[in-house]
């Protein structure tokens, strides 16, 4: 049997090895993130590099800040409230609305369990409008 020679696309090769180097070269590029050290920073400093996270939409950094604030800050009642409404906010902007109700729901029960009318509204006010938003989005078809 005789064999046929197939015609040669030399412009075809060179461009899928140049694109498959390509590719592994961006993707050997990408580092995991640095590990993020917590432990000395202030209360003002994580709250700030939590929302300057959020807001370029790095939510998981975000709430690795708010949560060490939660961790290291526990008498520090307002970030601690306000940590928490953000912890779950960032639940819901990442689409994960059962764990946010579920984080919206404890934090409006330790407003009730606590009754004190001294504690920062704002957290609560708001847990209670996006935990109705998320339920009544899920009751429209």
């Amino acid at each position: 049997m005789k064999r046929v020679k197939l015609p040669r696309f030399p412009l075809v090769r060179r461009l899928s090895a140049a694109s498959g180097l390509l590719l592994f070269a961006l993707a050997s590029c990408r580092t995991a993130p640095a590990p993020v050290d917590t432990a000395t920073m202030t209360a003002p400093k994580l709250v700030q590099a939590a929302q300057a996270e959020a807001d370029k939409g790095n939510y998981q950094l975000a709430l690795t800040y708010y949560q060490a604030i939660r961790d290291r800050f526990p008498n520090d009642m307002e970030r601690s409230l306000w940590s928490s409404y953000e912890i779950a906010f960032l639940q819901y902007r990442m689409g994960k609305d059962d764990e946010a109700v579920r984080l919206f729901d404890e934090l409006i029960k330790l407003y009730a369990d606590r009754n004190d009318p001294s504690l920062p509204q704002g957290p609560r006010i708001l847990s209670e409008k996006i935990r109705a938003n998320i339920l009544a989005k899920k009751k429209t078809p």
